[in-house]
């Protein structure tokens, strides 16, 4: 959290993301009916390093299920955060799953019961992508465990790949324990209804993924670009059940999704897919002297009103500098005006990239405008 002391000497912190605000206002909304689906869009802080990809302040978008309990809900944030990527080109993505009650159970059958302490290690979990199983080890001593336990908990950390695969094999092998028997359930239960959306394809389960932030508290995921990993996570989200409760009247299990915009530009950059968003004119109305200037500005409002991106020069320059203007501007076609073409209800129509030439009705400027353009 990017937190810091006012003059008054009270600690005060930036928002570190959108969930826990709209979280505390649906718990108070007794007059939403449940399912409740909503989204919003805003900044927030994180005293992170800036380096590449991670930023101390950064635009977040995020969308929420409040009042399903069911891993249907679960599908149903994964399905979309695969739309929204589909949406924007980034075809090649892949949901990474898990479930902190899977890890947290696992965790706790080896002993380790203080929730400070699986806090902790759920940290280290978290960055063993990041940071390399190397330093992680390093981590986990720090942190008092033992060799044993160690090797153990990157080896679970290490499980990843085909979602039946996994689940079949984890299914033979998980020791007991009602919390991780709990979080399969619900990672098995989330596979089978995101194959109904028919987005399994686009998911695999893997058991590093834990999600640093300690209110999740069931199935966990987040999303990659599979060109671009160094970017990393494009969006995640989970289950965070017990934080209406924390703050609010209205106890609702919850799910959602957020995700980081800088980040995504990121990766469309890359892949070149940006829309081409052109902001320069269409058409440049260039007149011959000062007489027709206002003509040419009732002619460039007219195509303006036609969609057709128009503009004239508010400098009132001669003719010359206008034209050398316009092909500065890269424009399409340049309309030229005097006094004679306002008699004859006429303008001439440049080509900009031909250099041709010719004289054309103002009735029908619009569509030979449109045909020249293309």
């Amino acid at each position: 959290i990017y937190w810091f002391k006012d003059k008054a000497e009270r600690n005060l912190g930036l928002r570190f993301d959108l969930t826990v605000g709209m979280t505390r206002m649906v718990a108070n909304r007794f007059d939403l009916p449940e399912p409740i689906k909503i989204s919003c869009i805003g900044g927030v802080w994180r005293y992170d390093e800036p380096q590449f990809a991670r930023y101390r302040y950064f635009t977040q978008w995020d969308a929420e299920i409040y009042g399903v309990a069911d891993p249907s809900a679960d599908a149903e944030i994964i399905a979309l955060s695969s739309d929204i990527l589909e949406s924007v080109g980034l075809k090649e993505h892949l949901v990474k799953i898990s479930n902190r009650k899977l890890v947290e159970g696992f965790l706790r059958g080896l002993g380790i019961q203080s929730q400070n302490d699986l806090d902790h290690l759920i940290r280290i979990i978290d960055k063993v992508g990041k940071i390399g199983s190397e330093q992680a080890e390093r981590e986990f001593t720090r942190a008092g465990l033992s060799k044993d336990k160690v090797k153990r908990i990157l080896g679970f950390a290490d499980i990843s790949g085909d979602p039946d695969q996994v689940l079949g094999e984890l299914e033979k092998k998980l020791p007991k324990g009602d919390m991780i028997h709990q979080g399969f359930k619900e990672l098995s239960g989330t596979v089978d209804r995101v194959e109904s959306l028919g987005k399994k394809p686009k998911i695999k389960v893997d058991l590093a993924i834990v999600r640093g932030i300690s209110y999740y508290d069931g199935t966990v995921f987040e999303a990659y670009d599979q060109d671009g990993e160094d970017v990393g996570a494009i969006l995640g989200g989970g289950r965070f059940d017990k934080l209406c409760k924390i703050y609010g009247k209205r106890d609702m299990p919850a799910t959602g999704v957020a995700g980081g915009y800088e980040r995504l530009m990121l990766s469309l950059e890359r892949k070149d897919l940006f829309p081409d968003i052109q902001q320069r004119p269409e058409v440049f109305v260039v007149t011959v002297n000062e007489s027709v200037w206002n003509d040419a500005v009732k002619i460039a409002q007219q195509l303006r009103s036609h969609n057709i991106r128009a503009d004239y020069d508010l400098k009132q320059r001669p003719l010359g500098k206008q034209l050398e203007y316009a092909d500065s501007l890269k424009v399409g076609i340049c309309l030229v005006l005097g006094p004679r073409e306002i008699k004859e209800g006429t303008v001439r129509m440049k080509d900009m990239k031909t250099g041709e030439e010719k004289s054309v009705k103002l009735s029908s400027a619009v569509d030979e405008i449109r045909k020249t353009l293309g």
